[in-house]
Parts: C-alpha cells; sequence; structure tokens
C-alpha cells in the first residue's frame, strides 16, 4: 500500500516531507504579480479548472465518497460566484485555497507558493482549553503579553471564534479534530497571504488583569529573517528520532520512522533492517511516528519483516486494507510510468507494474476505477487481527502529523491485535493516495490530488487515538522516552 501526502503550505506544526514522485509543489514556478494582472479572469479560469479536474479524475468522486462529493458540489454551486467577485491578489489566494481546504484532506492540495509574509511577534496554542502566549518574542518592536497570558477575544470576538471564522476555512485541518484549534492557534499570527492574522487582541495577564494589544505585522524577511521564524517554530514541531534503533530501557528499543520518504532517508532504513533483525531477545518495539507525513509504507513494513518475517508482515499488510483502487484514467497511467523508473520507488516496482497493466485493462473496459490489489466485495466492518507469532510486542508514538503512509502503518501495526498507541490524536484517515499534480492553467500555482481509494474499515476522516494520550510536550524527547518508558512498565501483566 503505497500512498504520500501533499505538502499545500509549511503549515505551522503541520510540515511534511514531499515523498511522491510527482510532487505538485515542484511544479509551475510562483508567477510574477505585475501592474496588468487580471485577478479576476485568472481566479475564473483556474477556479473552473480546479472543478473540472476534479469532476474527471480525483479518487474520492470515483468512489463517491461524501467528504469529496459534497464539497465539489458546493463549490460548483457557490464557488464560482466568488470566483466572479476576485480582484486582487489576496481574493484569488483566499478563494482557491478556501476550495481546497473544504475537502479536509491533506492529499488533495494546492500549491500556491505562500510564504511567510510577516509575524506578530506571537505563537498562541491551545493548552487546558485556553488559548495562551507559549511565544513571546523579546525585544520586539511594540508591546507583547508575556509568554502565558491567555487571548481572550482577537478583533473583538472570542479566540476560538476568530480562528474559526478566520483560519479553519483555508487549512484542510476539519474543526472536528481534537488536535485541529490547537494547530489553528499555532499558525494564527504568522501571515502568509491569506489575511488571517488579528490587528488586535485583548490578553488576560498573570496577574488576573487584562489588556489590549495592537499586534502590527513585522516583514518577513525584510524585518525578521526566515531563519528566526523556522527557528521559532521548531519549538513546536514533533519530529521523530532519526531512523535508527536507540535502547529506551532493559528490554525495550525505540526505532525512530520520521518519513517513509526513500529519497531522503531510504539509505537509513536499509541499515535499519539488519539492526532489527539482529536484536537478541527485545520485550518491547517502539514505533516513534512522530511527524511522519508519509511516502512509501513499505520502508515500515520491511522493518515488520525483519522483525517477524515476510508471511507475518503480508498478514498484517492485508488486514490493513481489503482493497486497493486507482482511477482508471491517463493521469495514472503517467503517475505509475514515471515511478517505475524513480530509484527511490525501486522496492515497489514490480506491484506498480503490475497496477498499470490493470489501469489499462480497466480503461479499454470503459470503467472509472481499477481494482489492483485485494478484495473487491470485502464488506467488514472489524479489521482481522494476526497474533504476533513470536518476537517483541509493539508500541506506537504518534502525533497530530502522522499521516498518510504512516496512517497506513499505523493499521498494519494494530492487526497485530495487542499494539500499544501512545501519543496524540492524528487528524482524520484519508483513504487516499498516488497523487497526480497538474499546473493551474495561469501558473500562479499547481493542483494536486489523489487518484487511489484504498478500501478499508477506517471511516473517511476518522482520526487515529491513542490508547494512552500523552499530555505533555510532544516535542521533548526525554521527557516523552521517559512517560512511554514508565506506561508500558504500568501495564497490567495480563497485557504483556
Amino acid at each position: 500500500m503505497t500512498t504520500s501526502p501533499l505538502t499545500y503550505a509549511r503549515a505551522f506544526a503541520h510540515t511534511t516531507a514531499l515523498s511522491l514522485l510527482m510532487s505538485y509543489a515542484a511544479g509551475a514556478s510562483a508567477a510574477g504579480p505585475t501592474a496588468a494582472t487580471d485577478w479576476n479572469t485568472i481566479a475564473r479560469t483556474d477556479y473552473k479548472f480546479a472543478i473540472g479536474t476534479f469532476r474527471t479524475q480525483h479518487a474520492g468522486v470515483a468512489a463517491a465518497d461524501l467528504s469529496v462529493i459534497e464539497p465539489l458540489a458546493t463549490a460548483e454551486r457557490a464557488g464560482l460566484a466568488e470566483a466572479a467577485a476576485v480582484r486582487t491578489e489576496q481574493d484569488y489566494l483566499r478563494l482557491m485555497q478556501r476550495f481546497i481546504s473544504a475537502f479536509g484532506d491533506p492529499h488533495t492540495g494546492i500549491n500556491l507558493h505562500l510564504q511567510t509574509r510577516g509575524w506578530t511577534g506571537l505563537v498562541l496554542d491551545q493548552v487546558g482549553g485556553a488559548y495562551r502566549v507559549v511565544w513571546s518574542e523579546p525585544n520586539w518592536p511594540n508591546a507583547l503579553p508575556p509568554a502565558g497570558a491567555i487571548a481572550q477575544t482577537c478583533d473583538g470576538v472570542w479566540t476560538g471564534t476568530f480562528l474559526e471564522a478566520q483560519v479553519a476555512p483555508f487549512t484542510s485541518r476539519s474543526v472536528e479534530y481534537a488536535t485541529t484549534f490547537s494547530a489553528l492557534a499555532r499558525q494564527a499570527m504568522f501571515e502568509n497571504g491569506l489575511g488571517w492574522t488579528p490587528k488586535a487582541c485583548v490578553f488576560t495577564l498573570p496577574d488576573g488583569s487584562r489588556k489590549r494589544y495592537a499586534l502590527p505585522l513585522q516583514a518577513v524577511p525584510a524585518q525578521v529573517g526566515k531563519e528566526r521564524i523556522d527557528t521559532v517554530r521548531a519549538n513546536f514541531r514533533a519530529v521523530a528520532k532519526p531512523v535508527g534503533v536507540t535502547p529506551l530501557a532493559s528490554g525495550k528499543y525505540w526505532i525512530g520512522m520520521p518519513d517513509f520518504d526513500g529519497a531522503r532517508s531510504g539509505a537509513a532504513y536499509e541499515a535499519l533492517y539488519p539492526k532489527l533483525a539482529a536484536l537478541a531477545g527485545p520485550d518491547w518495539i517502539v514505533f516513534d511516528l512522530r511527524g511522519n507525513g508519509g511516502g512509501n509504507s513499505n520502508w515500515g513494513k520491511r522493518a515488520l519483516v525483519a522483525l517477524y518475517g515476510q508471511a507475518y508482515a503480508d498478514h498484517l499488510e492485508q488486514a490493513g486494507a481489503s482493497g486497493k483502487y486507482l482511477v482508471a484514467s491517463p493521469a495514472s497511467v503517467e503517475r505509475l510510468k514515471r515511478q517505475i523508473g524513480l530509484p527511490e520507488f525501486a522496492d515497489s516496482r514490480e506491484s506498480s507494474k503490475a497496477d498499470l497493466v490493470k489501469v489499462e485493462a480497466a480503461m479499454r473496459a470503459g470503467k472509472t476505477l481499477a481494482l489492483v490489489d485485494g478484495e473487491a466485495d470485502s464488506q467488514a466492518l472489524t479489521p482481522p487481527t494476526w497474533p504476533r507469532p513470536h518476537g517483541p510486542r509493539i508500541a506506537a508514538v504518534i502525533d497530530r502529523t502522522c499521516f498518510s503512509s504512516c496512517m497506513a502503518f499505523l493499521l498494519y501495526l494494530r492487526a497485530a491485535g495487542d499494539t500499544v498507541v501512545l501519543g496524540e490524536p492524528t487528524v482524520g484517515y484519508s483513504p487516499f493516495g498516488e497523487i497526480t499534480a497538474l499546473d493551474l492553467p495561469s501558473g500562479h500555482g499547481r493542483l494536486g490530488f489523489p487518484t487511489a481509494w484504498f478500501k478499508s474499515t477506517q471511516g473517511t476522516r476518522e482520526p487515529f487515538d491513542p490508547d494512552v494520550p500523552y499530555t505533555g510536550n510532544m516535542v521533548d524527547d526525554a521527557a516523552l522516552m521517559k512517560w512511554v518508558n514508565a506506561t508500558l512498565d504500568g501495564l497490567p501483566r495480563q497485557h504483556l
């Protein structure tokens, strides 16, 4: 099962690696603004192109998935009128980003060349139900509230309402997820061209008093360097330890899996597998999946092969999804042909060749979907489990940015039946993958959409919740690892 996420924006606390061959973000270069730019014509042309492309090529349309067909229908009814009203670049950016974000799935994305253009000097986060200042930049040109202050209102409304109205419509994090408002708060004080930062907020200070602070933007990079922005954001972005084996405690080993990107980490994974196979009688293997936005889930599966053997790893993979379908279209054919030729996908080359044959056969038969793996008529509501034949028990650490193939790998792990998942909830599961990318007609961006649908017992946009939630800082390796070790030690003996 091979999937890959789209990074449609370098959103705070949601940074993922581009893993597929057709990274839509590597497409057309940003079109330089000119005085004569006709944003109205551009908006109407690009919007119609996006709707038409999704209508004919998006896997969710072919699969009649509610999470895709409903926002697409809404875009067709209301979005074209909004496109007709576009006058400025910001109008255009908001139109296109709102269209994409309505699908609530990072697999459906757009690269509009958004970059951080300004910063208020603050970072907010949702902590204990309140929106607290978790970073207040020192030596800022204007007065800022201190860390720990609570943002009560922004631009005259409760901060949660502000985030829902001004930020949520332009991100793929749907409001039903447990970590969404935390993620929205972390992004809200950074301006990226969408005009979502507040002009002023009222804060409750640590002494209990309230004070209104104006929040003018400092321009990036003219007044604040990009390097400084990156440094600040790194304090709030959890990333797994590097690919490798780290002893956690006696009989426990911590396995870093920050991504499933062959181009970035393939060599490290190749070095990992013999180390896993050589471990002498471990009791626990802890897979650290923080920040893993996907790539090729086979990198994770091969770790299971090293620990338990090929046959058992195959059983776990098959339990994760009952069928894989590809949209029967020229776009799927082109993607598969390119993937077959890329070295980072060499381990899945033969399966890609087999998929290509089935897609071409489905096209000749006039079908819209091609079953390339699994069972066509499975109606299972509960995934099968395969008890471990031998070897260590599995634990997995997840966070809000585990997505795509990270989720697929998590399905494999849970199929073992006694896997313990720790950390924080993910965003919703996406049954889609195999991303195709197309330049917008104007050249002002690149559209990305999935051409594969994975039939699974996990509901579309259903989050993965940890068995044991962690309320600490997911970025702090030492504290997290200490907690995981103590948690595993504290499990009832009958679960070991």
